[in-house]
């Protein structure tokens, strides 16, 4: 039975083109690596990242929060299974987008 953890991951803006929210679902028996990953853009639309015919999303594995965190531009939480398939799921991300204050 596979193991996971939910991550929201915070991108400081860049540009319209460069997503600021990285939602993944990670692996935890298979090395951290992510099964499936969303993008969230500056104006909300989520779009979620497909690779037919591989298992992982990712080509190496997601550092952990405390990893991320280490970084000025990016931050991490872990956020619920139910907040992953959300995002997953719809077209449009209505929760926080905005990077956090205190990593500025």
């Amino acid at each position: 039975m596979n193991n996971y953890e939910y991550l929201k991951f915070y991108w400081n803006y860049i540009d319209e083109e460069t997503p600021v929210v990285i939602f993944y679902e990670i692996d935890l028996d298979n090395e951290r690596y992510a099964t499936r990953m969303t993008e969230v853009f500056h104006n909300r639309t989520s779009v979620p990242v497909i690779e037919p015919g591989f298992p992982f999303i990712t080509e190496a594995p997601v550092p952990t929060v405390e990893e991320i965190n280490q970084e000025d531009d990016f931050f991490a939480e872990l956020i619920s299974k139910e907040e992953f398939e959300e995002a997953y799921h719809g077209k449009h991300y209505f929760g926080t987008i905005q990077f956090p204050l205190n990593k500025r």
